[in-house]
């Protein structure tokens, strides 16, 4: 019995390291291309342009000069990106903006939503969650030209109003929220009430400061929702100034060639703020997960 169990565990650790594998390839690739230059100078003092696209790839990363597609490595794409494009730099600013703000948002708003419907009670509660839950089915390209009709009227186009107030509030992250409080417990509340404190302050100098890992999970939620939005930003945005770095990299592109070591480089900058938020606040994002999946 204990042979077949070391098997099988074996089995499943192969498994697993062959699909991290499958999963960081791309993403190992996607570093490669950005560390080689559109072209490079050979021994013979030639200018020779790089196919990234050969295969077999001739790639030698351990050598005194790491070189790739028969090209040496190097981090000067990072720094030529921000020269091809000035404006990259402020594409940068406006996606920090818009994600931080959205974020912010999406706190305040979605924990006094869910924590209403998890606690108050007023008149057809369950029938406006459901109603509310039910949003969740309409395909946002229903509700795309409605929104963008109403930022026009509202003279909200190529504003920072007009890209973050439509998306301050979101449906999971209420969901994720109440289903949270349903699981706080109440004889914390109830005490509060009992030493005369009111619900707002009950809400504020109780449940909130015990809502760090819900919060931090729906602030990953949402930052990572926000930092990677591409459908939104293109709507609302036709000034490149205001272009967010999810439109900023289409630059990069063009009706007959792909710049794709700009493209990489660029991806990869826009990639690591994620990768390390996530990492930083993983234990909390699968806590919460956990919880809300639960507790109905």
């Amino acid at each position: 019995m204990k042979n077949k169990w070391k098997t099988a565990r074996t089995i499943s650790y192969i498994i697993l390291i062959l699909y991290a594998i499958i999963s960081l390839f791309p993403f190992f690739w996607a570093i490669i291309v950005s560390m080689t230059p559109l072209t490079y100078t050979d021994a013979q003092n030639v200018e020779r342009g790089v196919d990234i696209m050969q295969w077999p790839p001739k790639i030698d990363l351990f050598s005194s000069e790491p070189s790739a597609f028969g090209a040496p490595l190097s981090f000067q794409n990072y720094f030529k990106i921000f020269e091809v494009v000035p404006l990259y730099g402020r594409w940068i600013i406006n996606t920090v903006l818009y994600a931080v703000l959205l974020t912010i948002g999406n706190i305040i708003f979605d924990t006094l939503g869910g924590y209403a419907f998890a606690r108050l009670k007023f008149p057809f509660k369950n029938f406006l969650f459901t109603m509310i839950l039910a949003t969740l089915m309409i395909p946002s390209q229903v509700t795309m030209i409605p929104q963008y009709n109403l930022m026009v009227k509202l003279n909200l186009v190529n504003t920072y109003p007009g890209l973050v107030i439509p998306k301050l509030s979101n449906i999971f992250g209420l969901f994720l929220m109440r289903q949270f409080f349903l699981s706080f417990p109440k004889e914390l509340e109830e005490a509060a009430r009992i030493d005369g404190a009111g619900i707002l302050k009950t809400y504020f100098k109780i449940v909130l400061p015990n809502s760090k890992p819900a919060i931090a999970a729906l602030s990953i939620y949402t930052f990572l929702g926000a930092w990677n939005d591409f459908q939104w930003p293109l709507i609302i945005t036709s000034q490149k100034e205001m272009y967010t770095l999810t439109m900023g990299l289409n630059f990069f592109k063009s009706s007959y060639y792909t710049f794709w070591q700009y493209l990489m480089a660029g991806s990869i900058l826009m990639t690591i703020p994620m990768i390390i938020i996530f990492l930083s606040f993983q234990k909390q994002f699968v806590e919460t997960g956990k919880v809300s999946a639960i507790k109905g």
